[in-house]
């Protein structure tokens, strides 16, 4: 089927309540719904998390930076080196300023991490997930038979090997916003 994109830097659903109302106007009345979201994160062929080969490019880059930038200004924070200003936001990157004031509340978890580039993804997903989890239930009634969530983690790997998925939620739920099935055991017992 079409796909519809409510996502934006970092993986946070920037399309909102909006977004998701006009994708559900495109579910035919016995139709269902899968929305897919989480953050990404880079893993090198020698295993440096946060960073990754890209085909046809010599220089093994960050990914995802825009969370690394993120969680570089969020460090700036924690440890008394930001630059004090009284620009908040800049509307010519609108959704980095947005990613940078929705890490901030995992500050200290990113700071006592054994590795912050590991935890960061998860630090992403669990602010998403909320996020996520508000516009369904804003949008539910929208929904005409009833929607899969699945959220995770997209671990991007090099150009030779294959990309992978982490799943940390995969509810169904009906038209009012309601967890009729939590079906993450299905895909992740072995």
């Amino acid at each position: 089927g079409n796909n519809f994109n409510l996502g934006g830097l970092s993986g946070f659903p920037f399309a909102g309540n909006t977004g998701f109302g006009a994708m559900a106007a495109h579910i035919p009345d016995d139709g269902y719904c899968l929305t897919v979201y989480g953050p990404h994160v880079g893993i090198s062929s020698d295993g440096v998390v946060g960073k990754v080969e890209r085909d046809g490019i010599e220089l093994v880059d960050n990914c995802c930076g825009s969370a690394i930038a993120a969680s570089n200004y969020l460090k700036g924070i924690t440890d008394g080196g930001a630059v004090v200003t009284t620009k908040l936001q800049s509307f010519t990157d609108f959704q980095q300023g947005a990613v940078q004031e929705l890490i901030l509340p995992h500050g200290k978890r990113l700071a006592d991490a054994e590795n912050r580039m590991i935890e960061l993804p998860y630090a992403l997903y669990d602010s998403q997930d909320l996020l996520v989890q508000d516009i369904v239930m804003a949008g539910a009634g929208g929904i005409k038979k009833g929607i899969a969530l699945l959220g995770g983690i997209q671990i991007n790997t090099g150009p030779q090997s294959l990309d992978y998925f982490h799943p940390l939620r995969f509810d169904y739920m009906n038209n009012k916003g309601e967890v009729l099935e939590d079906l993450l055991p299905l895909i992740t017992e072995e």
